[in-house]
């Protein structure tokens, strides 16, 4: 009886670990005095889609211009840039950020899940061409904000990091860095 209450107890605790690895949260830093020229910003572009012709640009449904709300950039590559950004409330107490851009080039996508005072961050992207399913393994995650928006209209102010490696469909490492702002809807 008491090696049977050993192995469940042992079974429990190793069962929480494991629990635990698997979510990837690390905490936010919160940083009120965090600046960035970006945060002030109200530069404007031409969604990255759109493409101009002789006679005006593609008719394109979207041909409208956008606030830039994000300088990342993927591996120091310009071509790698994603500029745009939306938060949106998934539940109570979990907030979702998208960073993203889609080009002629590259559909990249970061999202960060925000839990409490954790956060857990994924990219994915698609190159023209063939379809890939890469596949990229986190390394290392930061996040710094200004304060965590709490209804909506409210905003949200930061900086993050990510670092991963190709296990599959791509090559090398991935590095990501930028700041951000964006409106809860």
């Amino acid at each position: 009886m008491k090696k049977l209450l050993i192995i469940t107890l042992s079974t429990i605790l190793v069962s929480c670990g494991i629990k635990r690895n698997k979510t990837e949260f690390d905490k936010i830093t919160i940083d009120k005095e965090l600046n960035s020229n970006l945060f002030n910003s109200t530069e404007f572009m031409l969604n990255p889609l759109t493409l101009k012709t002789e006679s005006g640009y593609d008719n394109y449904p979207d041909s409208t211009q956008y606030i830039i709300k994000s300088n990342a950039i993927v591996n120091n590559d310009s071509l790698r840039l994603m500029r745009f950004a939306k938060l949106k409330r998934i539940d109570s107490d979990t907030l979702e950020l998208k960073i993203f851009e889609t080009n002629p080039a590259y559909s990249q996508n970061l999202t960060i899940k925000i839990v409490n005072n954790e956060f857990k961050a994924e990219f994915n992207y698609r190159m023209s061409g063939p379809p890939i399913e890469p596949k990229i393994k986190k390394l290392k995650q930061e996040l710094t904000i200004k304060s965590i928006p709490k209804q909506n209209g409210e905003m949200i102010f930061g900086s993050f990091y990510f670092k991963g490696i190709c296990e599959s469909d791509c090559n090398g490492g991935i590095e990501i860095k930028g700041d951000f702002k964006a409106e809860l809807e």
